[in-house]
């Protein structure tokens, strides 16, 4: 019992921690992400001090708020230079070294 215990936790650990990094790289503050899914703010704190373990229906709504927040800037910066109401370059720019037009890596 103690193993699965001890699983039990590592496993939560991870997951608040790669939560927290999905946020940083889309700039937004984990416990932001929390209040959108209709969660308190502090509940960010008592998951990352291990006062608390996430719930599964906690854990669902915060992910699909980060999702949105993930897809919504994915595309901002996906978005072509016109869109973003920059004037697009006279030619296109050649592929950087290592990748083939078709976006294939090569070595």
């Amino acid at each position: 019992m103690r193993r699965i215990n001890a699983a039990l936790k590592q496993i939560m650990s991870n997951l608040i921690q790669t939560f927290s990094a999905r946020c940083d790289a889309v700039g937004v503050r984990p416990v932001e992400v929390l209040r959108q899914a209709g969660l308190h703010g502090s509940v960010w704190w008592r998951w990352r001090s291990g006062a608390v373990s996430p719930t599964l229906r906690s854990l669902e709504a915060a992910e699909r708020v980060l999702a949105e927040i993930e897809a919504h800037r994915g595309l901002a910066l996906l978005a072509s230079p016109s869109e973003q109401g920059v004037d697009a370059p006279s030619s296109p720019d050649p592929a950087p070294a290592g990748i083939r037009n078709s976006g294939e890596v090569f070595r």
